[in-house]
């Protein structure tokens, strides 16, 4: 809802800055929002996710490593995998063609990956990494394993089985929707 709607309905000018469309809806129909955030599965994970990229990114430029957390994550999945397309490694990472596009191009940028004709199809782009992620990539996973440690701290080890296999079934549940 604009501004000028807003003043249309009755609201002091002064007063829209105040207005959000939550608080425009509650008075409108009177009712009160009942959606604990704090209760979210999306929420949580979502704000998990952010802490502990956040966390990685900060613990990787102090060591030295001009890394973010998902260049991280593709050259795990290339590690783990070995060369691919731009498309397979877009499809590993759930990333849209343009994420992947951006993210294979820091990658190749600050010299982690190279990106080669596909030996069918010259429109296709094979991803290698470097001797470079290959020399880096165990001073990384040391960083990486230490934060999720630290993650899981009080956690017991069938807490950590738990969660790893409740979060691996949500996502396998979520890849089904799709």
């Amino acid at each position: 809802m604009s501004g000028e709607e807003i003043r249309q309905k009755g609201f002091p000018s002064g007063q829209i800055k105040l207005l959000t469309w939550q608080t425009w809806l509650h008075i409108q129909l009177n009712m009160t929002f009942s959606f604990d955030h704090n209760q979210s599965l999306g929420y949580l994970t979502a704000v998990a996710s952010r802490l502990l990229s956040n966390l990685l990114a900060v613990r990787l430029h102090t060591s030295g490593i001009e890394m973010t957390a998902e260049q991280w994550g593709a050259i795990i999945v290339l590690m783990n995998s070995g060369p691919m397309t731009q498309g397979q490694l877009g499809e590993r990472l759930h990333l849209e063609k343009s994420s992947v596009s951006r993210l294979t191009n820091g990658l190749e940028k600050r010299g982690w990956i190279e990106r080669t004709k596909g030996p069918k199809d010259s429109r296709q782009r094979i991803v290698t990494l470097t001797s470079k992620a290959l020399e880096t990539a165990e001073r990384c996973s040391t960083i990486a394993r230490t934060i999720l440690e630290e993650a899981q701290h009080g956690m017991t080890e069938d807490e950590r089985l738990v969660l790893r296999s409740l979060l691996s079934r949500t996502m396998k549940n979520l890849r089904g929707l799709t």
